[in-house]
């Protein structure tokens, strides 16, 4: 069986980031081929990143960079190369220009589609727009809305959600048929028993994600500028120069150690060498890396968010705290003198992440496949 996939970002991207999943292409592996549709100018070498698609052969087709002006142009090109690749099954991981131009494919070659999606785009773009006044982007994300998001979502004839939250806004958008499948978390990477990279005589605070302001480290600089810990931020981006003049500035800069690449197959032996992971992130987003932190047997300290989207997993193991330096601050201290609440917190994340192990979310995705092929 055959595979075309769209995904959200280049290849290249993800390898960067250390964030290259085996086997996120191909669950259980029921593929024999796997094609990779990249809308972007530059791709990664495919044996780098190979393990995506487990053991099935691997392409990937570069088709150049597509935005609102060109897509109509460009789309003759690529659907006539999905003919020639003739998958069984579309998989798109937006329901933008990715999840348009796979829904296109579909409608003409009758192939059937699966669309993910990651977040809520009207909360998690628009209203984000909306709070910075970005209202040149807003406005092109509501062109997005009308354009590209009901067109691919409400053609696909299946939608994954990875949180109970997104389910609005997928029925808002058209999608027939809503599957919730979580990230997958890998038990066997992910655990408490993992040989720690490092080992330090003061407590480590662990914050995984990269160095933009929507992640709001420069909250973690402040917050442990009093405290006797090392703090630890690992990924890269934009704000990488003025978190680093934040250290010195406090004069703290060798209380924060910066990791800006960390390969994903590595990245657990640095949760396991922390004590504390947290997270200040802005607009109530939701990282895998306090999935992957509480999985290594470790509390988690995320901000409080108004619209509490992930209820039924946050609330189950995380402590969460109002989004500024003191209050980060004070659960840490809570944390690291607690004893009790810290053995709780732990329990209490390893018994979610198991809930969702990559094992079970695995198994679903590859049911939904074969499912699909049932009805086709």
């Amino acid at each position: 069986m055959k595979i075309c996939v769209f995904p959200n970002d280049p290849l290249k991207t993800y390898f960067e980031k250390g964030e290259i999943k085996p086997r996120y292409f191909n669950p259980k592996n029921i593929f024999d081929e796997v094609h990779v549709i990249s809308l972007f100018d530059e791709e990664i070498e495919e044996d780098k990143v190979k393990t995506v698609a487990g053991n099935a052969v691997f392409k990937i087709h570069t088709v150049g960079k597509i935005n609102m002006l060109n897509k109509n142009s460009k789309k003759k090109k690529i659907i006539e190369l999905i003919r020639k690749i003739n998958p069984d099954v579309i998989r798109s991981y937006n329901p933008l220009l990715q999840g348009w131009m796979a829904a296109k494919a579909k409608r003409e070659l009758g192939i059937p589609l699966v669309i993910s999606l990651h977040g809520d785009y009207d909360r998690d773009l628009r209203l984000q727009s909306k709070k910075k006044h970005d209202y040149k982007n807003f406005l092109k994300l509501q062109l997005s809305k009308q354009i590209l998001e009901k067109y691919s979502l409400s053609n696909a004839d299946e939608v994954i959600i990875i949180y109970e939250f997104i389910r609005d806004y997928a029925k808002k958008m058209g999608a027939k048929s809503i599957n919730l499948i979580y990230n997958r978390i890998d038990l066997n990477q992910f655990s408490p028993d993992v040989i720690p990279a490092f080992k330090e005589k003061i407590p480590v605070i662990i914050c995984v994600g990269r160095l933009i302001k929507e992640k709001n480290q420069e909250c973690l600089i402040k917050a442990i500028k009093d405290l006797d810990v090392k703090l630890l931020l690992v990924g890269n981006g934009m704000e990488y120069e003025k978190l680093k003049s934040l250290a010195k500035r406090l004069n703290i800069e060798k209380k924060v150690q910066f990791e800006t690449s960390i390969p994903h197959e590595k990245i657990q032996h640095y949760f396991t060498a922390a004590d504390v992971f947290a997270l200040p992130i802005k607009y109530g987003g939701f990282a895998i890396p306090a999935l992957e932190a509480a999985a290594s047997g470790i509390p988690v300290i995320l901000p409080k968010n108004k619209l509490e989207p992930h209820p039924h997993l946050i609330k189950d193991f995380a402590l969460l705290v109002e989004n500024d330096p003191k209050s980060f601050k004070d659960a840490i201290e809570t944390i690291l003198a607690n004893k009790e609440i810290r053995q709780k917190m732990i329990k209490n994340g390893l018994e979610c992440v198991t809930s969702i192990n990559s094992e079970l979310m695995e198994e679903k995705e590859k049911d939904l496949y074969l499912n699909l092929f049932k009805k086709n």
